[in-house]
């Protein structure tokens, strides 16, 4: 039977249109037109549109009600419509199964993942977690909505990941040597951030979500630079072997007791031999009046410190990777403030390095005279939980520039081993 449309417009008009919208989110869902449709506080109006429908006067309760095989056999009877599916069509267009239009599309996406799997095995088993990770939170399809892009997208990845590690390569040379796009793995593209993905997967390195230095240091760790140039580490008292450029370098500004700056370019390019100094121990802190105090103090035998100057730029955290790699124990000071505990959590987390005078009580030996007013509340300090409460307590902030006597005094002391807390 054709379906009545004037009549059935008509019938189903606004005060009925929630009878159609049920029937048609049945259909879209794959759910069989059966059972009984319920609108809960309904108004006058949508109550005498039912009467009308049935011929039977619907209840005073808080709800109204129509059976769907009553509802099919009234149409019918009525000649407007032969079967409930007809009449949805007719008033609302075709009917998408919407369930098996998600099931068909995550069938797509498991084939992108199973594909992308297989690839990614065959260039390095470890990438294995990559895809893993990307299928089960998702990645992928955020940022790529369509199956067929997605598999480009993770394709171009794959690339990328086959010419690393790199032999100090500029990320903007990667990039279009590999992909003819200079721009296509800049730091806000899809493309880095799932290569990045798969570096952490290769190296091994936890899965966390990384500030931009981090992703800076991330990238030198498979030797591509990124502002190669720019916030170098300060250091003073590194003595590495080899003749390379930088060792010698670093050789002679520790011979003459002088600070030296050390781009992410020269540590990648020319890395040094850190062997000799296994076992060691190097002081990381956060001001370069630090640095600059201790060689005027010490000159030609100034002991090994690396300055973060602030948050540990790419520089600092990938010659903080090598030493460590080499067997170098890392101590570090830092400002007794927000922004010291943030460096201080971040030297423990991800170096392993071990705090030197940065406890409580080292604290509270000295904010009652150094101290000066507090700004925004330190985070609690991963080494000592006590810290920040009592840094709030009194209020009083702590640089390593009032300490500097202490510091520089202290630090070829033979008791600094033993004073670590």
């Amino acid at each position: 039977m054709t379906v009545d449309l004037r009549r059935a417009a008509a019938l189903f008009d606004a005060d009925l249109a929630w009878v159609v919208d049920r029937l048609q989110a049945r259909l879209e869902r794959g759910q069989p037109l059966t059972g009984r449709l319920r609108l809960n506080a309904p108004t006058g109006a949508q109550r005498d549109a039912v009467e009308r429908l049935t011929g039977r006067r619907p209840t005073t309760a808080g709800s109204i009600g129509i059976e769907v095989a009553e509802l099919e056999r009234v149409i019918a009877n009525a000649g407007i419509a032969s079967d409930l599916r007809s009449l949805i069509e007719s008033l609302r267009g075709p009917v998408v199964d919407r369930t098996a239009l998600a099931a068909a599309e995550q069938q797509r996406w498991t084939a992108v993942h199973e594909r992308l799997r297989a690839d990614a095995t065959q260039l390095d088993p470890a990438l294995a977690t990559w895809v893993d990770e990307l299928a089960a939170t998702g990645l992928l399809r955020r940022l790529v909505g369509d199956p067929a892009a997605a598999a480009d997208l993770g394709q171009q990845a794959l690339l990328v990941l086959s010419r690393l590690p790199a032999d100090a390569v500029p990320l903007s040379q990667l990039a279009a040597t590999t992909l003819g796009d200079s721009h296509a793995l800049d730091d806000d593209t899809s493309l880095a951030t799932l290569v990045l993905r798969g570096i952490e997967a290769v190296t091994r390195l936890p899965r966390r979500d990384r500030s931009a230095a981090e992703r800076r240091a991330l990238w030198a760790r498979v030797g591509v630079l990124l502002d190669e140039l720019s916030a170098p580490a300060l250091v003073a008292g590194l003595r590495p072997i080899g003749e390379g450029l930088l060792a010698r370098v670093l050789r002679a500004h520790a011979d003459a007791g002088e600070p030296c700056r050390v781009t992410l370019r020269t540590l990648v390019r020319h890395r040094p031999d850190w062997s000799c100094l296994a076992g060691q121990r190097v002081l990381v802190c956060e001001n370069p009046t630090v640095v600059a105090a201790v060689t005027d103090r010490w000159g030609p035998t100034t002991p090994a410190v690396v300055c973060t100057d602030g948050q540990p730029s790419g520089a600092v955290q990938t010659l903080l990777t090598q030493l460590t790699a080499a067997g170098v124990a890392l101590d570090f000071h830092v400002d007794f403030d927000g922004g010291g505990i943030r460096i201080g959590n971040l030297l423990v987390d991800r170096f392993g390095a071990a705090p030197w005078r940065m406890s409580r009580a080292d604290y509270e030996a000295v904010a009652a005279n150094a101290g000066r007013p507090l700004g925004a509340a330190p985070p609690e300090a991963s080494w000592d939980p006590g810290l920040a409460t009592a840094i709030v307590a009194r209020g009083r902030a702590v640089h390593e520039e009032q300490l500097l006597h202490e510091l520089v005094h202290d630090l070829l002391l033979p008791q600094r081993d033993h004073d670590r807390r």
